[in-house]
């Protein structure tokens, strides 16, 4: 997949091979792939970057479509003879709004510690150490407090004394919830760059985004070829474009829009702004595929199982009422959500991953 930038806008269009596959996956007739198959290499490859022009011609219309529509018309001229009136600035839509200022870099981009970078890369590998993630956090007096602060609380102490040191902690709390508990609160420092004018809606986000991350790692449970612990974190953060446009609106000065107007931008826009943060944070590439494509996992061209994940985990995030975001699924059976069907989630697992969701949330919300 193909990573271009039209006008201030980050965009994914496939290539030559990855075109292939989305053909594959849209032509019911199979005529795509029966004519791809009597060419020779050379006629193929130009078939393919033929289709691939004319979808990004598409996305380019689309942001052009985007960006300059409801642009006013002109005042009429004046009576001749008389002084024309100045012309007024032509009010910006909130989408040419938010580009212009992302464009221009107007705005301070939150950065993710360095701690937080490492502790990442470390629990998210399936082979990580847990002597090297001690160590890590010894470095890190705020980190080495929340972890003796979990040690100590009802949930892993079951009133036995406070651990005396950071490894009787560790082994109190275990590997496993370390992990995630570790992730959460290093996160969630990403969605405390607001001001306090917004907080309840930052405050919403990420309880949603909590319950995305402990519904995606029930979901990785089920699946074959998910590691839980990184499901949890792509859960976490496949809604941090929404937090970086709340940023964007609450920094635009005097902006004459509607809480509606503002809304609809944030919706049609979060996917494209989290995948670009999440790679100038140098994530992997499927934190920003996930994020670019969890309202529609079928466009996803890679890592198609965690998209799927994420995106069924956002819905029953949703309807726990964590988070009112608008789910065309409506409300449908979530057994019969596409993604549960591209999982092979059966209908009684997935009864038993909201339930066990909900306890897990309950649980990390009060001590993240």
């Amino acid at each position: 997949m193909g990573k271009v930038t039209y006008r201030g806008v980050g965009l994914a269009a496939p290539d030559a091979e990855a075109m292939a596959g989305l053909l594959e996956r849209v032509d019911g007739s199979g005529g795509a792939s029966v004519l791809l198959s009597r060419l020779d290499d050379g006629g193929r490859r130009g078939l393919l970057e033929l289709f691939s022009a004319v979808f990004r011609a598409g996305m380019h219309a689309g942001v052009d479509a985007s960006i300059d529509h409801q642009a006013p018309a002109p005042p009429p001229a004046g009576e001749l003879g008389a002084s024309a009136a100045p012309t007024p600035r032509p009010v910006r839509t909130p989408i040419q709004a938010v580009v212009e200022r992302f464009r221009n870099s107007e705005l301070t981009l939150p950065q993710l510690p360095e701690v937080g970078v490492e502790l990442n890369k470390r629990l998210t590998d399936p082979d990580f150490d847990i002597a090297s993630v001690v160590e890590l956090i010894r470095r890190d007096a705020t980190l080495t407090a929340k972890v003796m602060a979990l040690g100590a609380s009802p949930v892993f102490a079951g009133g036995a004394r406070p651990p005396r040191s950071l490894h009787d902690a560790i082994v109190r709390v275990g590997s496993r919830e370390l992990v995630k508990y570790l992730m959460a609160f290093t996160n969630r420092r990403l969605f405390s760059f607001k001001s306090s004018s917004a907080a309840a809606s930052m405050r919403d986000l990420w309880q949603h985004s909590l319950a995305t991350a402990v519904m995606a790692e029930q979901l990785a449970g089920e699946a074959k070829d998910l590691h839980p612990a990184t499901a949890f974190l792509h859960g976490l953060l496949h809604d941090i474009g929404r937090a970086l446009l709340l940023q964007i609106f609450d920094e635009l000065p005097d902006a004459p829009y509607g809480p509606d107007e503002v809304q609809r931008t944030i919706d049609a826009l979060h996917g494209q702004f989290g995948a670009t943060l999440l790679k100038k944070w140098r994530f992997d590439e499927s934190f920003a595929e996930v994020a670019m494509f969890h309202h529609q996992p079928q466009k996803a061209f890679s890592n198609l199982e965690m998209v799927a994940a994420v995106a069924l985990a956002d819905v029953a995030a949703c309807r726990m009422g964590l988070g009112d975001e608008q789910q065309t699924f409506g409300d449908e059976d979530l057994a019969r959500h596409p993604s549960a069907q591209l999982l092979g989630i059966s209908p009684e697992a997935l009864d038993f991953a909201q339930q066990q969701a909900r306890r897990n949330f309950d649980a990390m919300a009060q001590l993240v």
